[in-house]
């Protein structure tokens, strides 16, 4: 895991991606469809929503001017368990100012690629 999150992040930044850290918890549930986990804030008296996913925050710095953004976080979602579903994973979003999805695709491509050629120094992977 280690080897793969640092291959990804070093990746996004030689690409002129910049890794920033969004909000875990806010005070309205949003990013995207799944049923969020809500806790206490003690000290606020004030119930929160863990986060689904940070793609309202990324967007924003998008929109805001910086071009290419990406996050490598933890992410809630208060849904169905079972050996291939965990309510609570990492994940990687990324977005990049003017790209459509061809560009996207081939992107995508690409690191998901090399990322595999770098940790098995093959195409091929063994599949347990």
């Amino acid at each position: 895991r280690a080897r793969i999150v640092q291959y990804v992040r070093d990746y996004l930044n030689s690409r002129g991606f910049l890794e920033v850290e969004t909000p875990m918890m806010n005070t309205i549930a949003g990013g995207a469809t799944a049923r969020p986990f809500v806790t206490h804030h003690n000290d606020l008296n004030l119930d929160m929503y863990m986060r689904v996913a940070p793609e309202l925050y990324l967007k924003e710095l998008v929109v805001g001017g910086l071009n290419r953004v990406y996050e490598i976080g933890r992410n809630f979602r208060n849904e169905g368990i079972d050996l291939t579903h965990n309510p609570e994973f990492t994940a990687c979003e990324f977005y990049a100012a003017y790209w459509d999805y061809n560009d996207l695709m081939k992107f995508t491509e690409d690191l998901v690629a090399s990322l595999v050629m770098s940790i098995f120094g093959t195409y091929k992977i063994l599949l347990h």
